[in-house]
């Protein structure tokens, strides 16, 4: 008679299943509350290890993602599940060609793994090796013809080949998946191929920026040039240098501002809308409160309470400004001063770009800040930073409350 398994041997099973099932429904911290118990019984336990890892790099905290999937792969070299999500942490932290090696590894031992060929794509798309990026998508719809996440990677490349026409096609049929509907359609609408909406969905927004939090401040200042925190520095010490003041930095990000405005500011307030943001943002230590929420509903119940407001490349999400530029003079106090950065559109209106940022004119920008009593300071011309080896144009706009 087979003898029956060790009291602990049982709960730590039955605690696995229980996680992978809180998992799968999306119940995160309970899922990594019973994994970390079994890790705490049995501490080689690979199925903890990976999905544990999994639960990490989805919730943007990479370091520790990387650790458990490498013990992961380290005890079962022969998962092609584990060296795929190995991979998917590696790319969240922009580390590109090893994140290939993995997915590579993935594809030996799972030829016709749809979601691995759809990440192998993703990371050659992101080394610029189109050709073979194109391929590993086609490949995985091949065997998955129904496959959301392969239809967007490759209309996303097809985009950045200028194959507009049939990146809207691949966007199309990705509809029909009923995934990030609010996100298809805004890409779809910065093609010109659906209408252009008053901004973008605060949903898109936050993925965008919660992905991108760990590596954004490299990126943007090592890779894309970013100017836009120091012209609006340069801005607010030529129109508002007093110390003392009550300052707020709306869609602080990473808080890349934050050094900058610290010794002009009583109190200084973040707000965003991306929580891994605003985790960078704590770990700097110049804000006094951060906040996670919406700007506008935010600032619609911010009566008369800042002397200075900042917003570095946050307009350019959100498109129609008039509901903006009413919730900030409301929180301005009388005299107090606005200081942002948009993108440049053409004409006298505001456009969303294929990019999926809004650019906005001078004079669509003097009539709002006329429509809402507010006193236009300066609008400069300027280069905000590069993308895709081009110079963006925009403004530095200056507004004061009459």
């Amino acid at each position: 008679m087979k003898a029956a398994p060790p009291r602990r041997s049982r709960s730590v099973n039955a605690d696995i299943a229980r996680a992978m099932q809180l998992h799968r429904e999306g119940r995160f911290a309970q899922a990594e509350a019973l994994y970390r118990g079994v890790l705490q019984a049995a501490p080689d336990h690979f199925d903890a290890l990976h999905l544990l890892g999994v639960i990490e790099g989805q919730n943007n905290r990479f370091d520790a993602a990387l650790e458990l999937l490498r013990r992961a792969v380290a005890i079962r070299p022969d998962s092609a599940a584990a060296h795929n999500n190995l991979g998917n942490t590696l790319a969240g932290t922009q580390r590109y060609a090893d994140a290939l090696a993995s997915f590579e590894r993935a594809l030996e031992l799972k030829p016709d793994n749809p979601k691995a060929l759809r990440n192998r794509g993703t990371v050659l798309r992101k080394l610029k090796r189109m050709n073979e990026a194109m391929a590993s998508f086609d490949r995985a719809l091949e065997i998955d013809p129904g496959f959301t996440d392969a239809m967007v990677g490759r209309g996303e490349l097809l985009q950045e080949l200028h194959r507009n026409a049939e990146a809207i096609e691949s966007f199309r049929a990705a509809l029909a998946g009923g995934k990030d509907l609010e996100a298809l359609h805004y890409a779809l609408a910065a093609l010109g191929a659906e209408p252009m909406p008053a901004a973008a969905p605060p949903g898109y927004v936050k993925a965008l920026f919660d992905q991108y939090a760990q590596s954004f401040d490299s990126h943007l200042v090592e890779t894309l040039n970013y100017r836009a925190p120091t012209l609006i520095a340069e801005s607010v010490q030529r129109v508002a240098p007093r110390t003392g003041q009550d300052v707020v930095d709306l869609g602080c990000g990473t808080g890349l501002c934050g050094p900058l405005l610290r010794p002009l500011a009583r109190t200084l307030t973040g707000v965003d809308l991306s929580d891994g943001m605003l985790a960078q943002a704590r770990a700097g230590g110049h804000y006094d409160e951060l906040v996670c929420a919406e700007l506008v509903a935010w600032l619609a119940q911010q009566n008369e309470r800042f002397d200075l407001a900042v917003a570095a490349d946050v307009m350019i999400y959100l498109g129609d400004l008039d509901a903006s530029i009413a919730a900030l003079r409301r929180a301005l106090r009388p005299g107090g001063v606005f200081v942002f950065s948009v993108e440049s559109s053409p004409g006298t209106h505001f456009n969303l770009k294929p990019s999926r940022r809004y650019g906005h004119s001078p004079p669509y920008l003097r009539t709002l800040a006329d429509r809402h009593g507010l006193d236009v300071e300066s609008i400069t011309n300027t280069v905000l930073r590069e993308d895709a080896e081009r110079d963006i144009d925009g403004h530095v706009v200056v507004l004061r409350r009459a």
